[in-house]
């Protein structure tokens, strides 16, 4: 038998050799890569690089929107996931940055949740923290092992990992690196070729080549094999400077097409009620008679079509329920009325409710819904969420053998009643669904839109699903998102929401309206503008702010790359990252195998 060699190259000496553990280990030297030239082994600097991330990481985003700090908010990260001299530590530090980003920048979730359901979103940062793991693992292993530039590397798996968190567990794609840079326009015009991940993906870049700069820099400075590294920044640098002036250039070309064209002039109402677990601002009536009132200011306008937000107040308007509730009669009853009244088109959120009574499982089934009024008094359309929120407005194993899971979720959620016993999830709409509407101010010209509720507008797939048509053809022309955000109390969700809900117009070369309860509702157009922004009586947009805006809509004649064929290009990023699992594994398996 031979002697087993030390195999680990990832900075670390073999278990069951000199210096493996207690005070002998701490007394034999560091083990440092050649190809590296140094590593970090005190647990000070691996902390202060950390924190100098955390910190870059939440100025770059919305409501602070420093946007040039996401071009080295990794850095410092990429540089402690490369040169630690402990895997383990690399492993740890990087979950609580993770951890401790999310939690802190997601700390308007407690609003929602309150104190005594702030599990909810501790739950919630300790979930998204796990990405942060699944990006460190094999940017470690491609930098140590297989001396890959980071400027190619790190966009490859923070892409990867980007488009998961957007559809693992339904999804919640939040803090995109792309997201900070939403006003940077020449740069986010490469969304309707790659969507908002190829914007991430140059930021990430940019990020990669500065810490293979930085770790070429420490490495001459202790003169240790210099030249590995200093190829390899070389490589970055032009790498990440091509990939950044190709795309800045196709931005500015795409920022002088000539492709707009007039659209239907669009009311878009905002009111300003809170919303919490334990009641709202205002009663319905109170809020009712506000949004009439602001609708009646805006008919002065003379708007084609009136955009209400997701539950403006509590209603139900379909047919099956209205009857039972005074308050929906009387609501139902003013939309048609002032429809009429205006020849105009009004969209509002609501809720439908449809019995069910044979059905032992489910009494009742509560869709979470846009309810559209024409001007002839007809039974309004109806779109039915398709993405609903999870433990925010429905439950895994509702039905099926698991059930029982479901109602022990249903028992933990603060609208299940003092006995746990109320069922209070919503239910997914069959489909998604288009309308339309003819706009007196052109003429009578029919326009087609699409209506995203609520958080559908976040998620980059759903946007697409109203805009590619079946046939290989654009089947809108703008779309209407309606939310409720009340629920997060009046700060840094806002405008979050909104930098999210930007890269939808770029994507599908879509005008986007928006009406939100509390805000920010403005008007988006098909370059990513954002323009006649709701203030109300003050100056500033937004907390706190009711009033409308009326804009004529520009539509687009375009039909994007990214509307045709989707996020190919992420997942795309996600199989290299996969691959790169593949390969760190069979390295660990092999290194690991005792030889004879």
């Amino acid at each position: 038998m031979r002697r087993k060699r030390n195999n680990r190259t990832d900075g670390q000496p073999n278990p069951g050799t000199p210096g493996a553990g207690g005070a002998k280990a701490q007394a034999q030297p560091v083990e440092v890569l050649p190809h590296l030239g140094f590593a970090l082994t005190t647990h000070r600097s691996l902390v202060l690089l950390a924190l100098v991330s955390l910190l870059l990481q939440t100025l770059s985003f919305e409501p602070i929107g420093f946007w040039p700090a996401v071009f080295v908010c990794l850095v410092p990260w990429c540089v402690l996931i490369g040169t630690a001299h402990s895997a383990p530590r690399v492993y740890f530090y990087s979950y609580l940055l993770g951890l401790a980003f999310f939690l802190l920048n997601l700390r308007w979730a407690l609003h929602a949740t309150t104190v005594r359901f702030a599990h909810a979103w501790l739950l919630l940062g300790l979930y998204l923290g796990l990405y942060y793991l699944l990006v460190a693992c094999p940017v470690r292993h491609a930098i140590r092992r297989r001396r890959m530039p980071l400027a190619v590397v790190v966009p490859l798996v923070w892409t990867g990992s980007e488009i998961l968190r957007a559809v693992v567990i339904t999804g919640f794609p939040w803090f995109f690196l792309s997201h900070s840079l939403y006003r940077v326009l020449p740069l986010t015009q490469i969304s309707d070729l790659v969507g908002a991940y190829g914007v991430s993906f140059v930021a990430a870049a940019v990020n990669g080549m500065l810490a293979d700069v930085v770790i070429a820099f420490v490495a001459s400075r202790k003169a240790a094999a210099p030249g590995v590294n200093i190829r390899r920044a070389r490589f970055s640098i032009v790498f990440a400077a091509a990939l950044l002036v190709v795309s800045l250039i196709y931005g500015l070309v795409q920022l002088r097409t000539g492709t707009l064209s007039p659209g239907p002039r669009i009311a878009t109402v905002q009111g300003d009620h809170l919303t919490t677990i334990d009641g709202d601002e205002g009663t319905p009536t109170e809020k009712r008679n506000l949004y009439f009132t602001i609708m009646e200011d805006a008919a002065l306008r003379q708007p084609d079509l009136y955009l209400l937000p997701e539950s403006p107040w509590p209603m139900l308007l379909n047919p099956e329920s209205r009857e039972f509730s005074r308050g929906s009669q009387e609501s139902f009853r003013r939309f048609q009325q002032f429809a009429r009244e205006q020849n105009a088109y009004i969209v509002t959120g609501g809720y439908t409710k449809i019995p069910t009574p044979h059905d032992v499982l489910a009494k009742q089934r509560v869709y979470n819904s846009a309810y559209i009024f024409s001007p002839d008094g007809a039974e309004p359309a109806r779109y039915d969420k398709r993405h609903l929120v999870l433990f925010g407005e429905t439950l895994p194993f509702r039905f099926g053998r698991l059930r029982f899971l479901y109602l022990w979720l249903n028992s933990l959620t603060p609208f299940s009643g003092e006995d746990g016993a109320e069922e209070w999830s919503t239910f997914p709409g069959e489909r998604f669904r288009t309308f339309s509407l003819a706009a007196p101010s052109q003429g009578g010209k029919v326009y087609r839109f699409g209506i995203p509720i609520c958080y559908e507008d976040v998620m980059p797939y759903i946007s697409r699903e109203f805009v590619s048509g079946p046939d290989g053809a654009k089947q809108v022309d703008l779309l209407l998102n309606i939310s409720n955000d009340g629920w997060f109390g009046r700060g840094h969700q806002q405008p979050q929401h909104l930098s999210t809900c930007v890269f939808r117009a770029v994507e599908n070369r879509v005008p986007i309206v928006r009406s939100v309860n509390t805000g920010i509702s403005a008007f988006i157009d098909s370059f990513g503008r954002v323009h006649d922004v709701v203030q109300g009586a003050a100056t500033a947009n937004w907390p706190g702010q009711c009033g409308y805006t009326v804009a004529t809509v520009q539509v687009d004649s375009r039909y994007s790359f990214y509307s045709r064929y989707g996020d190919w290009f992420a997942w795309a990023c996600a199989l290299c990252g996969l691959l790169l699992y593949v390969d760190y594994s069979i390295v660990r398996a092999r290194t690991r195998e005792p030889q004879s």
